[in-house]
């Protein structure tokens, strides 16, 4: 299965104002967000990303697969596609290659996106690089000690101030 990161950096590569609010996102991303999300029809996620986003701005209303990582697997979703689980990133995988997905994307968060770079799985980030500077904020890779290299796909002038990056993840 093929399994993309797609989000949105801060110009000094943090995922999130401290704040934790997305005010400074472009509609640009948010399209992309909602279109590759209907596209891979499998959206990942940290439980800090789904309380931000549920239940008005999920990106799948009804349909496909969205999967929450969180240690509070008891929680109640807003919709009936959703699992909330801790299952390692490996197990997420094969449970939604087995309901027929071939794509997922994985929108957020650190603690999130670290599981599955270290684990190996990511083949692809789509970074879209927003004009702003945070103070602090959130890192893209939290407790992560190898180095991985990258490979331009694609670049991609959203607006007038955003650029995405498309790249390749290669594992060692």
């Amino acid at each position: 299965m093929k399994t993309i990161i797609y989000l949105a950096s801060s110009a000094n590569g943090l995922i999130s104002n401290s704040r934790n609010v997305p005010d400074w996102l472009s509609p640009e991303y948010g399209q992309g967000f909602m279109d590759i999300s209907q596209r891979t029809q499998a959206v990942i996620m940290g439980k800090t990303t789904y309380n931000i986003l549920a239940p008005d701005y999920l990106p799948l209303k009804e349909g496909g697969s969205l999967v929450v990582l969180t240690h509070d697997t008891q929680t109640l979703p807003a919709q009936s596609n959703i699992l909330f689980t801790d299952d390692s990133p490996k197990e997420i995988i094969e449970q939604l290659t087995a309901k027929g997905h071939t794509e997922a994307v994985i929108i957020g968060g650190t603690e999130t996106i670290s599981a599955f770079v270290k684990a190996g799985l990511v083949n692809e980030i789509i970074f879209v690089m927003e004009p702003v500077l945070f103070g602090s904020g959130l890192p893209l890779l939290k407790d992560i000690e190898s180095e991985y290299q990258l490979s331009l796909l694609e670049v991609n002038k959203l607006n007038d101030n955003t650029v995405q990056l498309h790249y390749s993840i290669e594992y060692n």
